[in-house]
């Protein structure tokens, strides 16, 4: 598969304090098929455009909880591609599970804030809450004329909905990147990241499947629940078979579980469009990585030395996150020499 440019799918929003943000074309697809299917009822054209735009939010404020994550712990934060469900690249980080674990966990924990935040709103304006937890059933609107209480809602249940589906098991999802964290002591790299690929590829069997008993069972509802749930299933499908392809390359031993340590993202019009027939082009992307990592260790560990007098002599404040981040994947480099100079 050729190597993943998110970018070129995308819109650009300029650089906002430093980082080039855009916006994917799946967010955009996504929110118009919304709009499509607001213009049944007339009277929730303005509560689609709410909707889109409570979209918009949260998924930012997804990637600014990750961004600021990955810089409390010496990461960089290069882009920011904003999806329909979050981002589609992720920052740089050490190369740690623990801090994968940290950061995966940034974006979850954004939405259930905002979920919290607006169920105060709600409970303060006798609301009931509990029809809002459904993710496979909108809100009633239709009861709620002023707008504050629309909006309240919308981002119970929006965010609600995306914390719950950023937290599956399967990559590129947050958890994911979570499983594959969690197993990655206990089984290695790579066979974490097979065995969660294993997982998404199951859950993509359960949501199709789950998408073709709903359209059967209730074809009159209004909104046709069965096509999230279907084009969610196709997506975690191509998305694990890419993780399968890279996870068995041999070349891919140096590459980092989670996020990765280059800024490239997941491609969706790359992935589902991607042939399995071009092995060459396949093997030069996966072979990539490998020579990548060789070299810019080898430039990284020239540097080591001269970080490390400019720490003796002041301190870790003077050290930029770049220069934090080799210092600990080098101090990583020299315990694996060391245990297997032992062994």
């Amino acid at each position: 598969m050729p190597a993943c440019s998110v970018q070129r799918w995308s819109l650009s929003l300029g650089r906002w304090w430093g980082v080039a943000v855009y916006l994917h074309l799946f967010f955009v697809l996504s929110a118009l098929l919304g709009l499509a299917v607001t213009l049944r009822e007339p009277d929730l054209m303005g509560a689609g455009f709410m909707l889109v735009a409570i979209l918009l939010v949260s998924v930012t404020l997804h990637e600014v909880g990750h961004a600021l994550a990955a810089i409390r712990v010496g990461g960089k934060v290069d882009a920011i591609v904003l999806g329909p469900v979050g981002g589609l690249i992720s920052p740089r980080v050490p190369d740690e599970p623990e801090i994968h674990l940290f950061v995966a966990f940034a974006g979850p924990i954004v939405h259930l804030l905002l979920a919290v935040l607006a169920a105060i709103v709600l409970t303060a304006n006798n609301t009931q809450l509990l029809g809002l937890l459904d993710p496979f059933t909108p809100p009633d609107l239709v009861d709620s004329p002023e707008p504050a209480i629309v909006a309240a809602k919308l981002t119970l249940w929006l965010n609600w909905t995306l914390m719950l589906l950023n937290l599956l098991p399967a990559y590129p999802f947050d958890g994911g990147t979570i499983l594959r964290a969690m197993l990655w002591p206990a089984l290695g790299r790579r066979t974490a990241r097979i065995v969660t690929a294993r997982v998404a590829m199951g859950m993509a069997f359960l949501f199709c499947l789950a998408s073709v008993v709903t359209m059967f069972s209730n074809p009159m509802i209004s909104v046709p629940v069965w096509i999230p749930l279907l084009t969610l299933g196709f997506f975690l499908f191509f998305s694990a078979r890419q993780d399968l392809a890279l996870a068995s390359s041999p070349e891919w031993t140096d590459e980092p579980a989670g996020y990765q340590l280059s800024s490239e993202g997941l491609d969706l019009l790359d992935v589902m469009w991607g042939s399995d027939d071009e092995d060459g082009v396949l093997v030069e992307h996966q072979q990539r990585p490998a020579e990548q990592n060789r070299e810019r260790e080898a430039n990284e560990d020239a540097r080591v030395d001269d970080i490390l007098a400019r720490l003796h002599d002041s301190s870790w404040a003077a050290l930029s996150p770049e220069e934090i981040v080799i210092l600990q994947r080098a101090s990583q480099r020299y315990r694996r020499r060391r245990s297997k100079e032992s062994d």
